[in-house]
């Protein structure tokens, strides 16, 4: 399991962050999706956004969730059964879940060489 940092920025909050390194198939094989996520995940036209999805998954799993404990609002965002607030992102090879009793957000973007080179030149 690529579980590949766990850091808590206060004690009601958790982050952990997901390498994605594993193939489709072995992201697949150990954990249980209810049927819409099989068949949202199934209908993914990407391979990394499959594999995006499964690893989210496997977080849920190291805090203790299970694919059936999150639900989705009718405007995309994620929640907890518990009432934890939760977020979610992932971009190539990594994902990750923050888990709060609070309202929290996380996004990770992937940057470009040329992003990097384009945003020093504005504040040169």
């Amino acid at each position: 399991m690529p579980l590949y940092k766990t850091f808590t920025p206060n004690s009601q909050t958790t982050v952990k962050i997901w390498k994605i390194t594993e193939s489709y198939d072995d992201l697949m094989r150990p954990i249980s999706l209810r049927p819409e996520s099989l068949e949202r995940v199934l209908g993914m036209k990407s391979e990394i956004h499959q594999r995006g999805f499964l690893s989210v998954r496997h977080l849920l799993a190291e805090f203790g969730y299970t694919d059936t404990d999150l639900f989705y609002d009718a405007n995309g965002k994620p929640h907890l059964k518990d009432g934890k607030y939760i977020s979610i992102t992932h971009s190539f090879t990594f994902s990750a879940i923050i888990v709060s009793e609070h309202e929290v957000g996380i996004d990770i973007e992937t940057v470009s060489y040329t992003h990097l080179r384009a945003h020093e030149t504005r504040h040169d």
